[in-house]
């Protein structure tokens, strides 16, 4: 069977069921992945930053606080299936090697994904069953459509 992969790209969300496989590389960039067995349909955000500004137009998978509800849009999970839906978060790795280097508002961005993107699965009472921070990593998360499996490995550094 040929399998469809959709590689999804930063501020995409993208949708998959039997046949299809998401994708995404990740550095400080956080992954947020819904898995919906029961109706073997799943979704990938790759979400740049943690929450969008004020008065900001709604960017599908740019911001962590968007991209939660836009899957839940993509997938139309109503509150009632939310008892059959899990979250996999990966990411938001810490990919500057002189920090000194790095400054900005938000601290580590990296860090400050992962704090969003656990604070706003909570927030919509998503029970999320793989939480894997990227460290000083790249991460890759692969989601499996016809399977429902999916994998989230580090990318070694080399140097």
């Amino acid at each position: 069977m040929t399998r469809i992969e959709h590689h999804v790209k930063i501020g995409q969300i993208k949708k998959g069921s039997t046949g299809e496989v998401l994708k995404v590389i990740l550095g400080s960039c956080v992954g947020i992945g819904i898995l919906w067995k029961k109706k073997n349909l799943y979704a990938l955000a790759h979400c740049l930053l943690p929450e969008a500004p004020a008065k900001s137009p709604n960017l599908k998978g740019k911001f962590v606080d968007q991209a939660v509800e836009n899957l839940m849009k993509k997938l139309d999970i109503q509150e009632s299936d939310k008892k059959d839906i899990v979250a996999i978060v990966a990411g938001g790795g810490q990919m500057m090697v002189d920090e000194k280097i790095y400054s900005s508002p938000l601290g580590k961005v990296g860090e400050e994904n992962l704090k969003a993107a656990k604070k706003i699965l909570s927030l919509y009472k998503i029970k999320t069953i793989a939480f894997e921070p990227g460290g000083d990593q790249g991460s890759q998360v692969i989601i499996d459509c016809t399977t429902g499996d999916y994998t989230i490995q580090k990318i070694s550094k080399h140097g």
